[in-house]
């Protein structure tokens, strides 16, 4: 991408961390700690630097249990299901439902895979890439804006459910979720064989 071409365009980030620990530190106890928090990172053309904050979302406590992986033909159906929640709550609020899109699926789900085959959680890949970069390599060049929402949990009943939730909890990333310059979205999920859930959620406008 040369230099006009990645200053024409902005790029917005923003990554969720939570994740439910299972501890056996206490014989005694049967409860673990839940805690969370999130990082965004926006660059915006119209900003001369980008703008980074941090802010804990949850501390609370979680009963665990034992971690199961579901079989690779259900995530599919799991990355439907969090798309169909974030587009009930853009509805419920007047908004647009987000269309999906196959072409970006494929830049979601290449992250969430990425950073579980190579143990990491960040918007920036191994390969030094961020979602434009992931975008550009897949033939993804006509666009004028791109998001991105990451999360990653374990050890939570309803993991679909619990990253739209913590998305929604958190501003910077309900702002992706609720904005209207959005017009196509996709999820992509990767499972780790401990039963951590890697979500990334990639948002486009087109020119």
């Amino acid at each position: 991408m040369n230099l006009k071409t990645f200053l024409s365009k902005s790029v917005i980030f923003s990554a969720l961390i939570f994740c439910a620990f299972s501890a056996n530190l206490f014989a005694q106890t049967v409860r673990a700690e839940k805690t969370g928090s999130v990082a965004a990172y926006v660059r915006d053309k119209d900003e001369d630097a980008g703008l980074v904050r941090k802010r804990t979302v949850e501390s609370a406590t979680l009963k665990t249990k034992s971690p199961v992986k579901p079989p690779a033909s259900e995530v599919w159906g799991f990355e439907k299901l969090a798309f169909s929640l974030i587009n009930q709550k853009r509805t419920e609020i007047g908004l647009p439902a987000l269309e999906w899109s196959d072409e970006v699926a494929k830049i979601a789900r290449i992250h969430s895979e990425n950073m579980v085959k190579f143990n990491f959680f960040s918007h920036r890949g191994i390969d030094g890439k961020t979602v434009d970069g992931r975008a550009d390599s897949l033939g993804v060049t006509k666009w004028t804006l791109l998001g991105e929402n990451i999360a990653y949990n374990r050890g939570y009943e309803n993991p679909i459910e619990t990253a739209v939730e913590k998305w929604m909890l958190s501003p910077t990333h309900r702002e992706n979720l609720l904005n209207n310059r959005w017009k196509e979205s996709a999820i992509g999920i990767a499972i780790t064989d401990d039963g951590t859930y890697y979500f990334t959620q990639v948002f486009i406008k087109r020119k």
